[in-house]
């Protein structure tokens, strides 16, 4: 009898551990993508693909395939695609090309190479140019597979796409690139470190931090990144390790950061490859990652499924927001420190424990606010790079010295709603006490760093009052007093209504925090400049006095600076204005540039996003 309670508990135990185990292993995710295109390095599409999809076959694995337009357009891949198994799911990779614009009805922006940013994305054309290249796409795709894709995917896709997307063909999933501060011209900063979420309706690269503003779509990342190195340098990620030295236990090492539980509701990680390399690229290291893939899946650690599963799976376990999610671990490549990534609907913070100098340093924090609203989402982006840059406290990689430094043995917590630290009052930055989207208190010994719902100035940016260039003209003239004696020029009265974008707010703020000194702005109009918003921005009048208002430093108009024949003369000028710092607006068509680098001028750069430097 009592063998055979013994028995009965034996197989209860191991029954309930098995349930455990196998209960984590469902929450522990790995997703293959391969989005392919047809670029300048691919010789052969077909062949290509063959070879990748060899990889995956052989292993016997389940992957996501985004093609582009000009890919769903060649007849020979499109017959290899429909060979492969069932396990394979088919997506929409959204780059635009000079085939699918033509397609569509619009003029391709031909900058002299495919992958600038305002060639290639979505966001480089106007909204209505968007809903006719997504439409000529998933017409395309429909065509061929008879059924419209629910995963989709760019290096980046604005809000305004995605949430055209999900309303007209239904996707639940996008692909989006892990931050990176400037890799290739694109800077996404700001998301969910290198884990899924849902975005903002407003903005692609940020939670939804209520459900009112919740896209019900899964954001995936690619190319998840080293928890510090990966900070500081993009290339120490699951797809460019291996050009660091680094061999391919860096890639398991990653894989097991993100894709295992460990202190979360998940694990998830993406990895794969792009599909318009030569076919000999697929039998190196792509090879070598779904042998480790294949691995961890057969060992019962990982569950392996596409874009369009792991969506499924995300919300129905989280059919409200995004959880929130901590990442921690010590140095991978070996140095004396821990770094932790703690992100909710509400902010991210990245905090770094540095044991040879006895520091915790927070290096990264910025809030989530549902009025947030992404520089493209209505004005298309007119520049070669990408900026996509969320309103930071604290943000090392921008400027060094956008840190706070504790004690290491300083008691540091991390709610969903909230930060809590153990310091005193009066040695929080000012950056943080007086900033107006946070509420910061005293409260049981520790000082309470809350978000607030919204934003210092809404999405839309803030609208201003002043005269317009045509009435500055009309008074500058020496017959304008008889002019308005005589009835004429009366109507140059009544100012005219110009908008500041959110993004050109968040410059100037910072720049209200900088120490006092006089800033440059350009002495120039753009009167011709096009543009999307209901306002007009005041640059294109030359109206700057909104740049004194908000940045709380003197201005002073300059041309001559930036008309110079050679950077010794624009030096000069310069420094004959005894300016202490350089303001320059990017808005749609007018974009601000120095003629020569900032070392030219004995200046360097402290901020830049979409709308200002």
């Amino acid at each position: 009898m009592r063998f055979l309670s013994f028995a009965i508990l034996v197989f209860l135990f191991l029954t309930l551990g098995s349930n455990e185990i196998q209960a984590a292993n469902e929450e522990q995710f790995i997703t293959i993508v391969n989005p392919v295109r047809i670029s300048s390095y691919t010789s052969d599409v077909t062949q290509s693909l063959k070879l990748q999809y060899s990889v995956i076959s052989k292993n016997n694995l389940p992957a996501t395939w985004l093609f582009t337009y000009d890919v769903l357009s060649n007849k020979h891949a499109l017959s290899f695609v429909k060979s492969m198994d069932k396990k394979q799911e088919f997506g929409i990779f959204l780059e635009v090309t000079p085939a699918l614009a033509n397609e569509a009805g619009i003029v391709y922006h031909n900058t002299g190479s495919w992958h600038h940013a305002n060639s290639v994305f979505l966001s480089g054309y106007t909204q209505e140019e968007r809903v006719k290249l997504i439409g000529t796409v998933f017409k395309k795709f429909k065509e061929r597979f008879g059924y419209y894709p629910t995963s989709v995917g760019s290096w980046w896709t604005d809000a305004f796409s995605l949430s055209y997307m999900k309303d007209k063909y239904g996707i639940t999933a996008n692909l989006g690139v892990a931050d990176q501060f400037s890799t290739d011209g694109y800077q996404v900063w700001g998301q969910y470190w290198s884990t899924p979420y849902y975005p903002s309706v407003y903005h692609a690269g940020i939670p939804a931090s209520s459900l009112d503003v919740k896209l019900d779509v899964v954001t995936l990342q690619w190319a998840p990144r080293d928890l510090l190195n990966g900070y500081y340098s993009s290339l120490y990620s699951t797809q460019d390790y291996h050009t660091k030295g680094l061999g391919i236990d860096f890639f398991e090492k990653l894989i097991n950061l993100y894709g295992l539980k460990n202190k979360n509701e998940f694990g998830q990680i993406t990895v794969g490859l792009e599909g318009d390399f030569t076919p000999e690229a697929y039998q190196g290291e792509f090879s070598k990652q779904m042998s480790v893939v294949k691995n961890l899946f057969q060992d019962g650690d990982f569950n392996v499924l596409t874009m369009k599963q792991f969506s499924n799976w995300y919300r129905t376990k989280f059919p409200d927001l995004s959880p929130p999610h901590q990442i921690e671990s010590k140095d991978l490549l070996g140095k004396n420190v821990e770094v932790a990534w703690y992100q909710s609907p509400k902010y991210r913070i990245g905090i770094l424990y540095d044991y040879e100098k006895q520091k915790t340093k927070i290096f990264d924090l910025r809030s989530y606010h549902k009025d947030l609203q992404e520089p493209y989402f209505i004005s298309p982006n007119r520049e070669f790079e990408l900026s996509i840059y969320v309103p930071s406290y604290f943000d090392e990689i921008n400027y060094y010295k956008d840190i706070w430094e504790l004690d290491l043995n300083t008691e540091v917590k991390f709610l969903p709603e909230k930060i809590l630290i153990k310091e005193k009052l009066k040695d929080i930055p000012e950056v943080l006490k007086e900033n107006k989207s946070l509420e910061v208190k005293k409260e049981e010994g520790f000082i309470e760093i809350i978000p607030r719902e919204k934003w210092i100035v809404p999405g839309g940016g803030v609208a201003i009052r002043d005269f317009s260039a045509e009435a500055i003209h009309f008074f500058g003239q020496k017959k304008a007093l008889f002019l308005l004696m005589t009835g004429l020029g009366w109507q140059y009265f009544q100012k005219v209504s110009y908008i500041i974008p959110q993004g050109e707010m968040d410059a100037l703020l910072r720049l209200s925090r900088e120490s006092k000194g006089k800033v440059l702005v350009v002495d120039m109009e753009c009167l011709q400049c096009s543009y999307h918003t209901e306002y007009r921005h005041p640059a294109f009048d030359n109206r700057r006095g909104y740049v004194k208002r908000f940045s709380k430093q003197p201005i002073v108009y300059n041309s001559s600076v930036f008309n110079a024949k050679d950077k010794d003369e624009a030096k000069k000028k310069f420094q004959k204005t005894k300016a202490k710092y350089i303001y320059l607006v990017k808005f749609e068509d007018n974009i601000e540039k120095l003629p020569f680098s900032p070392g030219d001028f004995g200046v360097e750069k402290i901020f830049e996003n979409a709308n200002a430097e």
